[in-house]
Order: C-alpha cells, then structure tokens, then sequence
C-alpha cells in the first residue's frame, strides 16, 4: 500500500498540472473571442426591482423582500426606444396608470414609446399575481455602444469574481482531500456503488460517519451545493423564494452569503443525521444510519458535480436564459427524488423488515424532509 502511494500522487499531480493548463488555455481562449467581437449596439437590461414599491398602512414604501401580492414603480419614460419586460412562471396582470395592459404567465415586452402614445405621463405602473410578486422579473432594456458596455462588465463583474475564488478554493480542497485520503475520496463518487444494492464491498469508512474526516468531507459539500445553489439563483432572476434572502453586490458580500448558505446546509446535514439516529432507534433499526448516511452524502456529492458540468457547459457556449438555470433546480430536485427511491431499494435488500415499516421509515427520514425542503426551495 505504501509503495503503491507514490504512483498515485505522481499521477495526482500531472493530472492537476493538466488541469491548470487546460483552465488558462481556455480562459485565454474566451478573451480572445470576446476582444474580437465587432463594436456594435448591445442590448443591456437594467433591473428594476430595486425601485419597487408596495402598498402598505394606506402609503407606499420599499418593497424589501416583503411579502406581497402587487408591487409597483415608476417608469422612466426619457429613455426612446427602451423596452418594459416582465417575466413570471406564474400569472399575472399588468396595469399602467391604473389600466389593465396585459394579463398573462410568461414575459411580456412593451415599447415605452407604445405606452407614452396611450398614456398621459408619468408613467405608474403596477404588477399583481395571486401567487405573490417573489417570483416576478422586471427590466428596462436599452441599447448601448459596445464600448460603454465594457464600463458596465467592470463594475458588474464581482459575481464572476466571486464564482472563481469560490471554485478555486474547492478545487484546493478537493485536491487536499484526495492526496490525505484518496480511497474515501473515490468512495464518495463511486456511482456505481451508489446504483449497487449489494453493499458488502463499502469501505470501512462508511462506519465512522461521525470521523473529523467525514466531517470535513460533509463541509465540502456544503459548500459545494451552496455555490452551485447562489449560481442557479442569482442566473434564474430570482425566481425561488429562497433566492431573494440571498441577495449580494460585491464580492466580499457573495463571498459572506456563500458562507451563510453553506453552514445552513451543513447544519441540516448534521440535523438530519441526528434525525436518522433517532427514527434507527424507534424503528427497531440497527447498522442503518452509517449506511444509510454515507449513501444520501455521495447522492448530494454526484449530482452537485452533475450540475456545475452543467453549469460549465453553459458558460462555454455563453448561455444567459433564465430558465436553463431555473431548470437547473428542478433536475437537482428530480435526482433528489430519485436518490430517495435508490435508498429504498437499498434498505429493502438490507432489512428483513415487512414493506409498510420500511416504507414509514422512509417517509420519516427521507420523503417528508425532502417536501419540505422543496417546499422552502420553491415557494
């Protein structure tokens, strides 16, 4: 085993001193082609919900994440040729100046020219869905010279910022948890252990669930998910409830909300290992929990790695519609769903228990935490 160590770190590290070349080579890649691009007009969209408003205690005030059901703002009308858009996954209704525009679920484009043309200005507008105003995007959009939009990239690059360091710091902790300890590291994204039913081969880490290695590993992942998570949100428009508490505008305020949303993660994490510990122990369980653990860990592990490869393919091939990043959610829930399922079969060829017990342990530790967290994700 000693002797065998050498072989893999040699093969560790060229394979890291490829990576790095392959990274810069395609960094310089993208500059070079968005450099060559000719200068032209170029669409810019300017948010608009930090200027909604609400109608609270008979006046107007700032809408500040607050719930509610209409929310409204006015419209600059000095921009020619600019552009209202709406987009919601819910209907909704449009008015302006207390007029009824549009009534639909999707996006709807106006030109500010066709409204000035049928209203008197100043323009009030007002935007009300039954399902609440979470999950509604509102733009003003413009035409800019190229030139000018290089000045609005700079100030509004910090995202982009923030996703490196991110990334950067995880593949140094990938990196270190692979040279201290490359069996477990491979155990963890072992997929075909995680579709196996026979479980006899797993290492023996998997019974030390409560190791400071697997500990870390569990941090890991946390920040994992919650990078991935601050993506999806921040490039679906803030269509998820959970998206709008997440809210950043520079670097250093991405990196703090990165930090929030991964030791909530993690603190679930340790919340439902608790939580199996004691259904175990109720359901008359035994040898379960390590198991069982250790399997919805590599679950979370292979499918937050499925969707930052989505992720990269999307920011190769410069996609920016909202919905692949909001369908990105969805297909993380779907494998959820389909982890739980796994974890059935897993458990029914383990245990020689009757099929309605089984199935109330699984709802207890596994279907209803996970309505649940849907529940919070989505609405």
């Amino acid at each position: 085993m000693i002797s065998v160590m050498p072989y893999y770190s040699d093969i560790f590290g060229r394979a890291i001193h490829t990576v790095k070349k392959i990274t810069l080579l395609y960094f310089l890649l993208l500059s070079i082609i968005s450099h060559a691009q000719p200068e032209n007009q170029v669409q810019v969209m300017k948010d608009l919900r930090p200027i909604w408003l609400i109608h609270q205690d008979n006046k107007f005030q700032s809408y500040n994440n607050k719930p509610a059901k209409a929310i409204y703002f006015w419209l600059n009308t000095q921009q020619r040729h600019a552009l209202l858009k709406i987009d919601s996954r819910h209907n909704f209704s449009l008015y302006v100046n207390n007029q009824l525009v549009a009534q639909k679920k999707g996006d709807v484009t106006i030109s500010v020219d066709s409204l000035l043309s049928a209203f008197t200005p100043p323009l009030f507008c007002a935007v009300y869905s039954d399902a609440g105003v979470h999950h509604l995007q509102t733009f003003m959009s413009d035409r800019v010279p190229e030139r000018d939009l290089e000045l609005l990239k700079r100030s509004n690059s910090y995202f982009l910022d923030f996703t490196i360091i991110a990334t950067l710091m995880l593949i140094a902790c990938f990196a270190i948890f692979w040279r201290t300890n490359p069996a477990l590291t491979l155990d963890y994204l072992n997929v075909n252990k995680l579709f196996s039913f026979q479980d006899k081969d797993e290492s023996k880490f998997t019974l030390r669930i409560a190791s400071s290695v697997n500990l870390l590993i569990y941090l890991f992942g946390s920040f994992f998910l919650a990078l991935i998570l601050l993506v999806a949100f921040r490039l679906a428009g803030n269509q998820f409830w959970l998206s709008q508490r997440f809210q950043m505008g520079s670097t250093s305020q991405a990196l703090v909300q990165w930090l929030w949303l991964s030791s909530i993660i993690f603190l679930l994490f340790l919340l439902k290992l608790v939580w199996l510990t004691i259904l175990t122990a109720l359901f008359g369980f035994r040898d379960t929990v390590s198991f069982q653990f250790f399997n919805f860990i590599r679950m979370v592990l292979l499918a937050v790695t499925a969707i930052a490869f989505l992720c990269v393919i999307f920011y190769a091939f410069k996609v920016q519609e909202s919905s692949y990043f909001e369908t990105l959610i969805y297909i993380l829930s779907g494998i959820f769903v389909a982890g739980t399922l796994i974890i059935y079969f897993k458990l029914l060829s383990r245990m020689p228990f009757h099929f309605f017990h089984l199935f109330s342990y699984l709802c207890a530790s596994e279907i209803i935490p996970l309505l649940v967290l849907m529940k919070v994700l989505f609405y």
